[in-house]
């Protein structure tokens, strides 16, 4: 029997750049409403991971989630809940300039020809998701889309990969040998959500995450940029065959 290699990715800061939130960041960086306080270690990069990691879609949730996250950097409670508020209304204006990660589309396009399978991972809304399947024609390469509104546990349980993997073996019709999955992501959930599902991981570190951060959770594989995914052996053999 064979089984296919497969790689699922994580999304925001891997799949796609998240300009759009990096370029909100600043914005509202500059806006001295807000009393911004420890950010001068802080990159643009990670207010996007901030937000995201604040995010959701139970409004109660979100609000807790923005008073905790935001903690350090906004000293008045009310203004962290007025800047998530006009956050998150803002940055969907500017993702219509949203583009793949360098290397990524001709990547994936390599590897699809020797039947590698890709899917998506993802602790963003399915909403989301839906509009970049569209504007970006991901699926053209990703067979599989979860979504946190899929999964109702987040990573980095498991649960979001082994619903991926379910998925395949459904729609595709394969076989799964977990020694053959991958997950890629760029930060260290990612690498503890692959971890707890028994597949191998890979730490992007062009993305949200540190090096340091990233190499503490312990990867299967550490990649600089995404079209490094080639130089990997399993993937480097089925090339050369």
């Amino acid at each position: 029997m064979t089984y296919p290699l497969i790689l699922l990715f994580d999304f925001d800061g891997v799949v796609i750049t998240q300009k759009a939130l990096e370029f909100t960041a600043l914005k509202f960086l500059k806006k001295e409403f807000y009393n911004w306080k420890n950010t001068e270690s802080l990159r643009l990069i990670d207010f996007a991971r901030l937000f995201e990691e604040s995010d959701s879609s139970n409004r109660l949730k979100a609000l807790f989630n923005v008073y905790r996250v935001y903690k350090n950097y906004i000293p008045s409670r009310w203004r962290r809940i007025l800047f998530f508020i006009k956050f998150r209304r803002t940055y969907p204006k500017y993702e219509k300039y949203e583009t793949l990660k360098p290397n990524l589309k001709d990547t994936l396009l390599e590897l699809k020809k020797k039947g590698v399978i890709f899917g998506i991972v993802s602790n963003t809304s399915g909403e989301r998701i839906a509009f970049f399947r569209k504007e970006l024609n991901l699926d053209e390469y990703f067979s599989v889309y979860i979504t946190r509104d899929d999964s109702i546990i987040r990573k980095p349980h498991a649960y979001p990969v082994l619903i991926a993997l379910r998925q395949i073996k459904r729609v595709l019709d394969v076989p799964i040998d977990k020694s053959k999955v991958y997950l890629i992501g760029d930060l260290p959930t990612d690498i503890e959500c692959a971890i707890n599902a028994g597949v191998k991981s890979i730490a992007l570190l062009s993305g949200h995450g540190t090096q340091t951060d990233l190499e503490m959770a312990n990867p299967t594989i550490v990649l600089q940029e995404i079209k490094d995914i080639l130089e990997i052996d399993p993937f480097k053999n089925l090339l050369l065959d």
